[in-house]
């Protein structure tokens, strides 16, 4: 289980900007949410980078000098917090980044996927093969990509394709960000009665809000903003270039 928090702007922000007060709050978080973190940008040619560290954010020097010095017009961060005791090493690191069909996508995901061979078999043989560490979360990933292969490159085709296809599954929450060298994603699909135990009801909601042209959206807990609350079941696309946002309801397509 994990913490999300993602940001579009007209002009680069580093992660303490993009934060303002709510820095104290996701540095807090990371005490419980402590198996890792990460974060990945675009840059100004339209590629995406990303840094990953195995320390919690709270004791980690690379999230200090991250947080102030790494800017952005768009960016997603990730607090890892561990489950089914999987391994907490770099491969398991949230943001993953891989190639899509037109360019190269960073991911990161908060919830639980049963994994085996029915998640697999969602996977193209290629990006089965290629997977970096053992986590569900990379192989949701993986599958999103396949179905972006098959349908253009239309990620947000992808995304619904993919939320149908898992929707048997005894998933808790496929929460995800989504960041290309153009937009940036947000999905909002959980199971409130799957959250982990001892957390709030709302531990899986995302919430946003756009507040002069800057757009962000983060886990519960993260900000103490009025946020518009998402959805379960709709995806924010947000167009960097132009700040354009549109919530989708993923059952209409």
């Amino acid at each position: 289980m994990c913490r999300l928090f993602a940001w579009s702007a007209p002009a680069a922000l580093t992660l303490d900007e993009a934060l303002g007060t709510d820095r104290d709050n996701l540095v807090k978080l990371s005490e419980l949410h402590r198996d890792g973190w990460g974060i990945a940008w675009q840059e100004d040619d339209g590629s995406v980078r990303l840094i990953r560290d195995e320390l919690p954010a709270f004791e980690s020097g690379t999230f200090r000098t991250s947080a102030t010095t790494v800017g952005s017009r768009a960016a997603i961060v990730h607090l890892r917090w561990a489950t089914e005791a999987m391994q907490v090493c770099i491969p398991n690191t949230h943001p993953f980044l891989k190639e899509g069909p037109d360019g190269a996508i960073a991911f990161a995901h908060n919830g639980g996927i049963p994994r085996g061979p029915k998640l697999d078999e969602l996977i193209d043989e290629d990006l089965l093969a290629e997977l970096e560490g053992d986590t569900d979360s990379e192989r949701f990933f993986a599958a999103l990509i396949t179905q972006a292969r098959h349908s253009g490159g239309d990620l947000v085709t992808a995304f619904a394709k993919t939320v149908r296809n898992v929707e048997p599954f005894n998933y808790s929450s496929i929460n995800s960000l989504a960041l290309t060298g153009s937009h940036l994603y947000v999905l909002s699909q959980h199971r409130e009665e799957r959250r982990p135990a001892g957390t709030d009801r709302d531990y899986y909601d995302l919430n946003w809000t756009d507040a002069g042209g800057i757009t962000t959206a983060w886990s519960s807990g993260v900000s103490d903003k009025n946020g518009i609350k998402l959805p379960s079941g709709s995806l924010l696309v947000v167009e960097v270039a132009t700040g354009k946002g549109e919530v989708i309801d993923l059952a209409t397509l």
